[in-house]
């Protein structure tokens, strides 16, 4: 799995800590800030423009050690794009000498997006909390997350910038239907995804763990009698043209095994509807940050499926001060 990547760049200060105060004080000191550079190694699932405009948000955490003892030095610290390559926070915060920073961070704010899920924070594990949510074509979003430890004592080069590598919560599905009857015209009057659940995730110093809810529920395509082009995939779900790949989240086996897509479509006056189990595609699961396209081939009444996982599309992003 690529990932995006973005720098923050830490500079030293040096200032005493009090166990006693929720965060170390710095008198004096370079604060942190973001560096010159940074790289996105991965499209965005939604929009691949990146995530390099303005009013982008990362929310960050940083749970601060030192002697035994931890803090919140950075407490949902919300890291705002300009539009012009800055992003910017206050109050600064400044670098310390000792200890270790740990570093939890989300793209809180994407492209306009804002039905994100709810995220709580836990001090305690260091770890994120995303609510459960039920995820539709019109209820979609790109959970990216990140972890960064960083041990001042003995790192050799403790004071080079933070590298965050952005990872994706969710999988991105594309779903085609494709017509192989040339004479032939076809009509594709329905399409339903079913057996999809609900989840819940909770991601602790990086790593995820996603819940499924015991209920699912079905995604219907609003198509009416929609001629469909020889050999050409059409596109269900379709976003004006876009990739329409449907972010969702990861399935395992065990609830994979319930996924189906039934097609309903007419030709030559033969109206055909045919329910096809999604793990007959070869594939067993959905896993987080992989991108999957499902084809569906219609002859006459027969239907056979192929499916492919796909590479992420690159695209590199200059972050500059």
């Amino acid at each position: 799995m690529k990932k995006i990547v973005i720098y923050i760049s830490l500079w030293a200060g040096i200032f005493a800590v009090s166990c006693k105060k929720s965060t170390p004080e710095a008198p004096e000191g370079i604060p942190m800030s973001f560096g010159t550079a940074a790289v996105s190694r991965a499209g965005n699932l939604v929009d691949s423009e990146n995530i390099n405009q303005a009013d982008n948000r990362l929310t960050v955490y940083d749970l601060y050690t030192t002697s035994g003892q931890s803090v919140l030095y950075m407490n949902a610290t919300s890291v705002t794009c300009d539009g012009n390559g800055n992003w910017t926070y206050s109050p600064l915060k400044y670098w310390t000498e000792t200890g270790t920073h740990a570093f939890t961070a989300y793209l809180s704010r994407q492209n306009g997006v804002t039905n994100y899920p709810t995220v709580t924070y836990d001090q305690t594990s260091n770890a994120l909390s995303i609510s459960q949510c039920k995820i539709t074509p019109n209820n979609q979003f790109d959970f990216l997350y990140a972890y960064h430890l960083r041990n001042m004592e003995t790192e050799a080069n403790a004071h080079d910038p933070v590298e965050f590598e952005l990872n994706h919560l969710l999988c991105a599905v594309q779903f085609n239907v494709v017509n192989l009857m040339p004479a032939s015209t076809v009509k594709l009057d329905g399409f339903q995804l079913s057996g999809l659940r609900e989840g819940e995730a909770v991601i602790t110093k990086g790593v995820s763990k996603v819940t499924l809810s015991s209920d699912t529920y079905n995604l219907d395509e609003d198509v009416t009698s929609q001629t469909l082009e020889y050999n050409k995939p059409h596109k269900l779900f379709s976003d004006d043209g876009g990739e329409s790949y449907v972010l969702l989240w990861p399935h395992k086996q065990e609830v994979f095994e319930g996924l189906t897509g039934k097609i309903s479509y007419t030709y030559e006056n033969t109206e055909v509807s045919k329910q096809i189990n999604l793990i007959d595609g070869g594939t067993n699961n959905w896993r987080a940050g992989q991108k999957y396209v499902y084809n569906f081939y219609i002859q006459d009444n027969r239907i056979s499926l192929e499916v492919k996982v796909v590479p992420w599309k690159v695209d590199d992003v200059i972050i500059e001060e």
